[in-house]
């Protein structure tokens, strides 16, 4: 923060990406504060020296909204926009509306227009229907002038917001004619047909306010004494609400998804589980859950959102679902582009939004990973990268509460645009360059520990061996009486492997059995979780077993990979290591070699504890 504020203060604008970033952190108050001097400070600047879209929004309403601009420029940032906001002279509505006078006196991008239900002169008593129609009638008249009166005076659309709820004093308001309650829900109808037909755009606060909770929304106090039409508490959510629809009209909102697929759109992980075995529907709370997460993303695509999938999977295992699974809701032919291997997801990322010909800021990225998250987040800024958890439950929720894909009234282009994306999708992937991966790795503060198998991890140790299919050098099952054979064999030792970072507790992701002889070890099984790739895992255990080795007086160690149907993503993992071909045999297994002496250890980013028996 204090590094965009001096570049600020020098005249220059600070680079988009690093604003961006930083406007989509949860902030404090103190740091939600700067940011908002930061962003007044940039709107100053000359906007060809900047990244972001200027808007000018004019701010009329029968109540006082001098309390919105510095947070609209504020929640500006995250979605794109530099916006300045002008506000009308108090209570300027029907000036604006019916007389020649231009409150603003400027061209805009939008005006703002925020009403309480105290702004429709209409008269209604209850019961009395002919009233009721006859308020609405004058309520709409007064928006369609608004609207008219934008267009001319400033040349821009009006974004007219809806009425909030009411307290109600029965369950019957609704069916109660003059009511608050009823005239406020058909003001709000009335409004979104408007918006439909193209007359103005629409902010739903009722939609908000509804979300926020009433009680929280208003402040009845300030409301009478300060003449404010909410409560100052919730302004930076009512400013970035805002914000995303004025990114939907400056074209900034989402256009793309990027999926993870294991526990994001199924439980579970497909190498490991198999399709039988991953959760999805079944009756059950999680896979039901997964399910309605499915239906809403297709929801998306039928809004025009491209969907793409980046995991970290074997290409064919991970489009077994799509292609299989009974309860998949989507289908492979959703999917735009289609990214399961082995790479850093940042590179596939790109290479995602190369294949569509679209800006990294037209993505969100949706992962249960935490550090994967926050990977995306370092080496790709400009991609929205929104914070869901991992409980499938609130995907949905915090999603659509991001604001990314709000849109403006939808028509039947915006329907097709998916599948006009998706016909540009090529099937060629793109390798990239991993920028700042080792920076990555650091951040992570990654801590491993290596112990003996023994009874405290006997249970997830035989699970391991008996679960681990893709990252399983040879595949070999033993039960928990065999794992206790190997912790009381002298001629045989187990490792188990623990890894925590500053995100997680990730717990046993890793077994390695070794057969030992007086000159030779020999590894027997080498299995890791997926969850953890691409993290130099598998370098700190080498490294440690070859200084084990070599403590021990062993010449050379040797290992064999057994290929099965899901273990192709580690056919070449001793060759990556720099073991030697010692034979190719009949049964397409590979045995390989490796001199002690020769062994050279791996960079790695890992602080790596040798334990002589593992803490319970």
């Amino acid at each position: 923060m204090a590094e965009i504020e001096a570049v600020l203060s020098d005249g220059r604008a600070p680079d988009y990406a690093t604003l961006k970033t930083l406007a989509n952190q949860q902030l404090g108050m103190r740091e939600e504060l700067r940011v908002e001097r930061a962003a007044k400070k940039l709107l100053k600047l000359d906007a060809s020296d900047q990244a972001f879209a200027p808007v000018s929004l004019g701010l009329l309403g029968n109540r006082t909204l001098s309390y919105l601009p510095d947070p609209l420029a504020a929640a500006g940032l995250a979605r794109g926009l530099a916006i300045a906001s002008f506000e009308a002279p108090y209570d300027s509505v029907a000036s604006f509306a019916f007389s020649p006078a231009d409150c603003f006196g400027r061209s805009l991008d939008a005006v703002l227009v925020v009403l309480d239900e105290t702004a429709f002169a209409g008269k209604r008593t209850l019961l009395d229907r002919a009233g009721e129609d006859a308020a609405i009638a004058d309520a709409e008249n007064l928006a369609d002038a608004l609207a008219e009166a934008a267009r001319q005076k400033t040349g821009c659309p009006a974004i007219i917001a809806t009425l909030p709820g009411a307290a109600q004093v029965s369950s019957a308001e609704l069916a109660t004619p003059g009511s608050s309650a009823r005239f406020r829900h058909r003001v709000n109808l009335m409004l979104a047909e408007g918006a439909m037909e193209g007359r103005w755009l629409l902010w739903d606060q009722a939609a908000l306010a509804s979300r926020v909770g009433l009680e929280t929304w208003l402040d009845p106090v300030r409301y009478h004494a300060a003449k404010i039409p909410f409560s100052v508490d919730v302004c930076p959510v009512a400013a970035d609400n805002i914000a995303s629809v004025l990114a939907a009209m400056k074209g900034k909102s989402a256009r793309g998804v990027i999926l993870d697929l294991d526990n994001t759109l199924w439980g579970g992980v497909i190498g490991d589980d198999g399709l039988a075995g991953i959760r999805l529907g079944q009756n059950s709370p999680e896979g039901e859950a997964f399910v309605a997460f499915q239906n809403f993303i297709l929801g998306l695509r039928e809004r025009g959102i491209v969907l793409a999938v980046c995991s970290k999977n074997t290409d064919e295992i991970a489009r077994e679902p799509f292609r299989s699974h009974s309860e998949m809701v989507l289908k492979e032919d959703h999917i735009a582009v289609f990214q399961a291997n082995w790479s850093d997801k940042a590179t596939n990322i790109k290479s995602i939004a190369e294949t569509l010909s679209l800006g990294l800021e037209s993505f969100v990225f949706i992962d249960d990973n935490a550090a994967e998250r926050e990977r995306v987040r370092q080496e790709l800024p400009l991609v929205s990268t929104i914070e869901i958890g991992d409980d499938p439950s609130f995907y949905i929720e915090r999603i659509a509460q991001s604001g990314q894909f709000d849109h403006l009234p939808l028509n039947t282009e915006d329907i097709s645009r998916a599948e006009s994306y998706g016909g540009r999708a090529a099937a060629a992937e793109i390798r990239a360059k991993i920028g700042n991966y080792e920076d990555y790795l650091t951040s992570l503060e990654m801590r491993m520990t290596i112990s003996p198998f023994d009874d405290v991890g006997r249970g997830r140790i035989t699970q391991l061996i008996n679960k681990s299919n893709q990252f399983n050098l040879t595949t070999r099952r033993y039960g928990e009486e065999d794992v206790r054979a190997i912790e009381e064999d002298p001629d045989q030792m187990g490792w188990q492997v623990r890894l925590q970072d500053k995100f997680a507790q990730h717990g046993m992701i890793g077994v390695v059995i070794v057969r030992k002889a007086p000159r030779e070890w020999s590894i027997d099984s080498w299995l890791q979780s997926c969850r953890v790739l691409e993290r130099g895992v598998e370098q700190c255990v080498m490294d440690r077993l070859f200084e084990a080795a070599r403590d021990a007086g062993v010449a050379r160690i040797t290992a064999l990979y057994v290929p099965t149907d899901r273990n192709k993503m580690v056919s070449d993992f001793y060759g990556r290591m720099g073991f030697e071909i010692a034979a190719r045999n009949d049964d397409g297994s590979v045995a390989y070699v490796y001199d002690v002496a020769a062994y050279a250890p791996h960079k790695t980013f890992i602080d790596v504890e040798m334990q002589e028996k593992m803490e319970a």
